[in-house]
């Protein structure tokens, strides 16, 4: 360590750094960046000698060649030159390290200076955490929630005890939200309106806007809709009902508010006549302060789709029939996915069982569902994570005249009988209300996991996995050793390891994904883990078993 700190301080000595200050493990350094448009003073501040986190760089002089509103400066000037883990910084050679983090500084301060079309870029890149810089006090923290994309107005509920304010359509999310992170419910709500804006944020020539003759010229860059919108709700009474207007804007670098405080005395007198209001908000309006609010999306649109590049299971219809050990982490994942959200989108629950003291080592839940039915602790669990989905817990055997609806239907029960006697009824449903089903199951003692995905004919069912012999042999036999069970009592099970469960499940959603991008193929896969003695099978779209006996005599339906 010593050595490559000695390193690394020969370096900056040669680059003109001097060393100012080493409290608490921190070195700082003074120097200087040479930029085209002239030398530029940093200190240089290094607390992490492996380089995870990059060493901080701040201006200590702001020049003049950069406008007082730059990206990538930010708090007290510091430079953000990185993205955070863009770049592995190499802990062995720390003059490298150093060296690039100099340039990269040097590089960008360049562009901020030269470069309209880069600043005006990265301003919309990092507008959400530049818009609330430099106002004191801090606005309160905005969550946003959900909102339908040509709603007008939303309600912005104050959390008690928390200096969070949530913005919904839906009151029920607000409650679940609160409930599910132990914050006291709303104490009081305002009315939020929702604006929304062709064009991104301009990057202001002098400073973000402070007043409200500042947020009314800049806001006619946003596009001459927005700018009526906005001048519209400022005509109307209902803006004038609370002491505060606060607005929302959703725009090509995402959302952001403002609020403007209203003086009770004009209020009042401007009650029935709110246009004059308005109009003493543009004769006054260098006089009037506004807010700036930063927005923090937390609505299921956002959750569940922010990290996909095809559509979520929004409004989707799953039916999910065993919440066991498969089942547990499934429900969990299809959650993530976006089963339940929208209007239309319900996540089924179906299990008779009660989570077993013998169910705890393999399955998502733990002792605080003991004994309890495992589709109702399952959806008390998943609603915890995500209060806004609509889950429906059927603690009961499957219906099959039931259950077997929707958009898609998934056994995870990894019980044999009852998958044929599902894939059975499937198979008798008309082709136009028959949903695709998605069978998975575990092999042996974990050491491949299987799934089967059913919806057109010209393919394989459930049923076709078998040969139609006296002994039911199975059609593909990775497993070269016979399975371990072990028996307890009046029960036996099958042992296998809680990587089995989860591998089942992944195997499952990812052919769910699938599906969603349009095609769920192939329909027929197996994984296996690592270095068991089991025999490969391809994974395959596979064609009916000839003489099947489930799916041969209806194939023409």
């Amino acid at each position: 360590m010593n050595s490559r700190i000695g390193v690394a301080l020969t370096f900056l000595r040669n680059a003109g750094f001097r060393s100012t200050a080493a409290p608490r493990g921190r070195r700082y350094f003074d120097g200087e960046l040479k930029c085209r448009a002239g030398t530029v003073p940093v200190r240089l501040q290094i607390t992490d000698w492996d380089f995870v986190s990059y060493p901080a760089i701040h201006l200590r002089e702001r020049p003049v060649f950069l406008s007082s509103v730059s990206p990538h400066l930010f708090g007290t000037n510091g430079l953000c030159y990185f993205a955070a883990r863009s770049v592995i910084l190499d802990r062995y050679r720390p003059e490298v390290a150093l060296s690039q983090c100099l340039e990269q500084a040097r590089d960008v301060l360049d562009r901020l200076c030269s470069d309209a079309d880069y600043r005006q870029r990265e301003f919309e890149t990092e507008f959400g955490a530049t818009w609330m810089l430099g106002q004191l006090p801090i606005p309160v923290s905005l969550l946003l929630g959900s909102v339908g994309a040509h709603d007008e107005e939303a309600s912005c509920y104050f959390l008690d005890g928390q200096n969070h304010a949530f913005v919904s359509t839906q009151p029920r999310e607000v409650d679940g939200f609160c409930k599910a992170r132990g914050w006291s419910k709303q104490t009081s709500r305002m009315t939020c309106w929702l604006l929304r804006a062709a064009s991104p944020p301009t990057l202001p020539a002098a400073e973000l806007p402070k007043t409200v003759a500042q947020m009314f010229a800049w806001f006619r860059l946003l596009g001459r809709d927005a700018y009526q919108r906005l001048q519209t709700i400022l005509g109307k009474p209902e803006y004038l009902a609370s002491s505060t207007a606060m607005f929302l804007i959703h725009s090509p670098a995402g959302w952001f508010g403002f609020t403007i405080k209203l003086d009770q005395v004009k209020r009042t007198a401007y009650k029935r006549r709110p246009t004059r209001y308005r109009q003493f908000l543009h004769n006054h309006g260098h006089e009037v302060a506004v807010s700036r609010l930063a927005v923090t999306e937390v609505g299921s649109d956002f959750v569940h789709s922010r990290n996909l590049s095809f559509p979520s299971l929004k409004d989707r219809r799953i039916t999910l029939i065993g919440c066991g050990a498969i089942g547990g982490y499934l429900a969990q994942a299809l959650a993530k996915l976006g089963a339940g959200s929208g209007t239309k989108g319900r996540l089924t629950l179906i299990d008779p069982d009660v989570l077993a003291p013998g169910n705890l080592g393999r399955h998502y839940l733990g002792i605080d569902h003991l004994y309890a039915k495992k589709p109702e602790a399952l959806k008390a669990a998943l609603l915890q994570q995500f209060p806004a989905l609509t889950l429906i817990a059927e603690p009961r055997s499957v219906d099959f005249a039931k259950d077997l609806s929707g958009d898609l239907v998934i056994n995870a029960t990894g019980e044999e009988a009852l998958s044929e006697a599902l894939n059975h009824y499937h198979t008798l449903l008309p082709s136009r209300s028959r949903p695709p089903m998605l069978h998975v199951w575990i092999l042996g003692n974990g050491q491949c996991v299987q799934a089967l995905w059913v919806d057109r004919k010209k393919f394989a069912c459930y049923r076709c996995l078998r040969l139609p012999d006296l002994e039911r042999k199975p059609r593909f036999e990775p497993l070269r050793e016979p399975t371990q069970t072990r028996v307890l009592g009046c029960n036996a099970f099958t042992p296998y390891a809680v990587s089995a469960p989860m591998s089942a499940a992944a195997l499952a959603i990812d052919m769910t994904a699938g599906w969603l991008q349009g095609d769920p193929g192939p329909r027929f896969r197996t994984r296996f883990v690592e270095a068991q003695a089991v025999r490969e099978i391809k994974n395959q779209n596979l064609s009916p078993l000839s003489g099947c006996p489930a799916c041969s005599t209806t194939r023409s339906g």
